[in-house]
């Protein structure tokens, strides 16, 4: 991990490799805590997500002949430092990723101002002010996004693909009810909702082959110009997908019904920043299970239990739209 976040010409300090490390107890798609109950938590790790997108950044460079890849990976493994636990689920409403870049950046990093612009611009999605490298990430993000929230829903929640508009699968050029794709999610689906024991880490190596896969398809049909001439048309692709699929239907699904945001946002963060000393500098610093922690330490009223994921919610309560069963 460390030759990933080091650029060649501009090494990071110490200090970062926490802070990735960090990610891997942070959400990704769905929340980790409670992974020692069920290590099926572990695959949706933020980490996780970051380096998807530096699969795609580098094979976004290798399609453009791009000069600063450094650059582009160091700007990858940044980018998603400066979360607070549970991430999106605790943090909308209650904190601005893009305004705090840079405060979180502003000690020993070593970033000049450029990379501090790029940075706060990729969180804002300002593409126009980006610099090349920049936007590289800025797309990288969006569309690492865009195929693994689609393939999480299917195989990880258990959502028959038909779930997709087909106007969607139209935007994007693939389609996981296609038989090459459909069987492999199948497979994958099955592995992880398993009525005995899930087999995780064979999910885990399927997803990282099947996002490879249908992210090599899609970069294959828009090729070099695509990706430096015509990025913005790419960018809203993937804020198609966002707007008619992700957001009406995975989000309500993924964010509420399984991992309790609402509840989490408006409730715990609440009372943690009314009840903790410096809780808004804290949460950049502590994970999840710390989080917690935090929380059942002070007689909050709140347990345990009630953070953990509710995976099975769509083959308990809407079997009708499960993928497997």
């Amino acid at each position: 991990m460390n030759e990933l976040i080091t650029g060649g010409n501009a090494p990071l300090r110490r200090g970062v490799d926490s802070r990735v490390e960090r990610l891997r107890r942070i959400t990704g798609f769905i929340t980790v805590y409670g992974e020692e109950d069920d290590p099926r938590l572990a695959v949706f790790a933020r980490l996780w997500h970051v380096e998807r997108v530096a699969l795609a950044a580098r094979m976004m460079c290798a399609i453009t002949g791009a000069q600063e890849v450094e650059r582009v990976e160091r700007l990858v493994w940044l980018h998603d430092l400066n979360r607070w636990p549970f991430a999106h689920n605790a943090e909308r409403g209650n904190f601005d990723q893009a305004a705090n870049v840079a405060a979180y950046f502003a000690d020993d990093l070593g970033l000049d101002q450029r990379d501090v612009r790029d940075l706060r611009g990729i969180h804002e999605k300002a593409a126009s002010a980006l610099s090349c490298e920049g936007r590289t990430v800025l797309l990288a993000d969006a569309l690492t996004g865009a195929i693994e929230d689609i393939l999480f829903a299917v195989t990880g929640l258990n959502l028959h693909p038909r779930a997709i508009p087909g106007d969607v699968e139209d935007r994007l050029e693939l389609s996981l009810c296609e038989s090459q794709w459909y069987g492999l999610c199948e497979g994958m689906a099955r592995k992880f909702h398993s009525t005995g024991e899930p087999r995780v880490a064979e999910y885990q190596e399927d997803f990282r082959y099947v996002f490879g896969a249908l992210l090599k398809e899609f970069l294959d049909r828009h090729g070099a110009s695509g990706l430096t001439s015509d990025s913005t048309r790419l960018l809203g692709i993937t804020r198609y997908v966002r707007e008619r699929f992700i957001a009406p239907v995975v989000f309500p699904l993924n964010n509420e019904k399984v991992c309790h945001s609402s509840w989490i946002r408006n409730e715990v963060v609440p009372w943690y920043l009314r009840n903790v000393h410096d809780a808004r500098q804290r949460l950049l610093k502590i994970d999840e299970y710390e989080f917690v922690s935090d929380v059942l330490a002070r007689k909050s009223p709140f347990e345990a239990s009630q953070f953990v994921a509710d995976i099975g919610y769509v083959s308990r309560e809407t079997p009708e739209s499960a993928f497997v069963s």
